[in-house]
């Protein structure tokens, strides 16, 4: 799943992380394996977040870029790489946002003001710029909400509108509903504990305990604390789910975090990166069981420097598959879903240059194939990573 929409669970929320990649049609499974990737240039360093979504009303799927502002005299901006008649792209202009420097921009992907296209929110220290789309191509940003350092997009009200779920700082979550006339002017503040020092932090709404409500979760490095939503709308004491200590009691940090299932049944289920080298790097996911998710996780090796998390389901099996993004480390790596509910090996492919951001990964066909790909932050481009 990409950064944001998450289906295939028991109920189906928004969620800051990656956008699901959509079903494979029948006769295009494959198994998984990538052709060398294939680069697109944004022409700035501050290449922050990718998102894969149709964001030009074609039925094709879209590269959409958020970049940082590169020194104080810029500004935070959108990139939209258009997907072509036979998988080639158009650059589109590149929209101008709000954010100032060293934003760290996150990106979200959802029919915000529910007339069936989709639309883009970008965080950075300046606020949550929306882009809605438009005859085809996304608006001029509105700044709808305040300062955040990501965002998600999910009905939190019940009221059947899209609301923004921000997250301001590590411990702090403000959820801003959406009012008839698609503006959010007011906010509630829903806080959890942290152990500061990662400066990371990501917000998730899913249904985390498989009781159709849509509670929220927010990783902040050295773990991720989940407040469960009541019947009444308001929210249970905080859970924090770490990485386990070692002999000496020290506990691995994380640079990233994702939320969907992974163990096949039907429920979201909360993975993260554990940072390091081999044999130390891993991801590990807390599998949701009856009523929640599990204290300790199924820890999986993996190679060095872990960093952005994106699922999908990348061989038409019905199974999430999960893949990572090792950050400095030149590769992109995938791990398949077995029929068991593991994770299978992983299996690297070559990116110069990939992202350590925890939005440096999507999944979705961007080749019009009918398989879903990999798009991955690369420094001052995007790579492609068509699936075979």
């Amino acid at each position: 799943m990409d950064r944001r929409i998450r289906a295939g669970l028991a109920t189906t929320f928004a969620v800051a992380a990656g956008v699901t990649a959509a079903p494979v049609p029948a006769g295009a499974a494959s198994g998984g394996t990538f052709a060398p990737a294939r680069y697109l240039a944004t022409g700035s360093t501050a290449t922050n977040a990718v998102a894969v979504a149709d964001v030009t009303g074609d039925g094709r799927q879209d590269i959409v870029v958020g970049i940082d502002a590169a020194d104080g005299t810029q500004t935070s901006s959108v990139l939209v790489y258009a997907q072509q008649a036979g998988g080639t792209y158009a650059a589109l202009p590149k929209i101008t946002a709000h954010g100032g420097y060293n934003s760290n921009v996150r990106l979200a992907v959802a029919d915000i003001d529910a007339d069936g296209r989709t639309d883009v929110a970008l965080s950075s220290s300046a606020g949550i710029d929306v882009l809605y789309q438009r005859n085809g191509r996304l608006a001029a940003p509105v700044l709808a909400a305040g300062r955040g350092e990501d965002v998600a997009i999910a009905d939190v009200t019940g009221d059947g509108r899209p609301d923004l779920v921000v997250a301001r700082v590590q411990g702090e979550v403000r959820i801003y509903p959406q009012t008839s006339s698609h503006t959010f002017p007011t906010y509630t503040t829903v806080t959890g504990p942290y152990t500061a020092g990662v400066p990371v932090d990501q917000v998730f709404v899913a249904d985390l305990n498989a009781d159709g409500r849509p509670d929220l979760a927010q990783f902040y490095g050295h773990g991720t604390w989940v407040r469960l939503r009541r019947a009444d709308g308001s929210y249970a004491a905080a859970t924090t789910y770490r990485a386990p200590a070692d002999a000496n009691g020290y506990r691995p940090v994380g640079l990233a975090a994702t939320v969907g299932d992974v163990t096949g049944d039907g429920r979201a289920d909360l993975v993260t990166s554990v940072n390091g080298n081999s044999p130390d790097a891993a991801v590990q996911v807390f599998a949701q069981g009856t009523g929640g998710l599990a204290a300790t996780p199924a820890s999986y090796p993996t190679y060095d420097c872990p960093a952005g998390l994106a699922i999908g389901d990348l061989t038409g099996d019905g199974r999430q598959d999960l893949v990572v993004a090792h950050g400095s480390w030149r590769a992109v790596s995938v791990r398949l879903q077995q029929s068991d509910g593991t994770l299978g090996a992983y299996a690297t492919n070559l990116v110069d240059g990939v992202g350590s951001q925890p939005d440096a990964l999507a999944v979705g066909d961007v080749t019009g194939d009918g398989k879903p790909d990999v798009v991955a932050v690369a420094y001052d481009k995007v790579a492609v990573l068509r699936q075979l």
